[in-house]
């Protein structure tokens, strides 16, 4: 849901810039924290969790036009780091299929890596007050709605009509004059769809979740037993 389909020239040049330095940054700091955690374990983990992502992001729910991330899954099985990593490999190779620009990678993986890492968050502080289910749902509904959110934010900070990014530069000066409008009703559209396609996700990754609990609860042992 948050994968913005933006091609290359159309947000501002500081924008994708800055989306790409923070990225770097951002990764630098994962792949550090990685050297610290069982690599025969996470790396094939990390390789199975980023195919699930790529697949499920490539696939398009009728007539939402939503694509599952699975990112609060792969959140949960992989904790913030990997997880952050799994969300840069699934954004890159989209990229390459030509899923959305080369320039906006960086924005993309922050968004998408900031589900992982918020969706993982979410579940571990509910994961003592409700069932797995719940709280993987919970916790998929609540990031989902605040990456939403930054999504429309940097939609609006980058003062480009939505229709533009949709549509291509053919189309520039017939809507920018109706930017602020057409944000608006953007982010009506967005928040309204982007909440039914929530309830589907969030319903996917507590089954998915739980049927991982229950059948290999190893893989959730950093989560589950994290306070131990």
């Amino acid at each position: 849901m948050t994968h913005m389909h933006i091609p290359d020239g159309i947000l501002p040049v500081w924008l994708w810039i800055a989306g790409l330095v923070a990225m770097s940054g951002i990764i630098w700091l994962c792949l550090f924290r990685l050297r610290t955690m069982n690599l025969r374990k996470t790396i094939p983990l990390l390789g199975a969790v980023s195919a699930v992502m790529l697949i499920a992001m490539s696939l398009e729910i009728l007539p939402l036009a939503y694509h599952i991330n699975l990112s609060v899954v792969a959140g949960i099985l992989l904790g913030p780091a990997a997880g952050f990593l799994a969300a840069f490999i699934t954004n890159l190779i989209l990229a390459l299929m030509g899923h959305g620009g080369i320039t906006v990678i960086g924005l993309n993986t922050i968004l998408l890596g900031s589900e992982t890492v918020l969706g993982h968050t979410i579940f571990f502080l509910l994961k003592k007050r409700l069932p797995v289910f719940w709280s993987a749902a919970t916790a998929t509904i609540l990031t989902l709605f605040i990456t939403t959110l930054t999504l429309i934010g940097i939609v609006a900070i980058s003062n480009i009509d939505p229709e533009f990014a949709r549509h291509g530069a053919e189309h520039a000066t017939e809507h920018m004059h109706e930017t602020a409008t057409t944000i608006t009703r953007f982010a009506i559209m967005v928040l309204s769809f982007g909440a039914v396609g929530w309830l589907i996700e969030a319903f996917i990754t507590g089954t998915v979740v739980r049927f991982i609990a229950q059948v290999k609860p190893d893989l959730l042992n950093h989560v589950l037993h994290k306070e131990q």
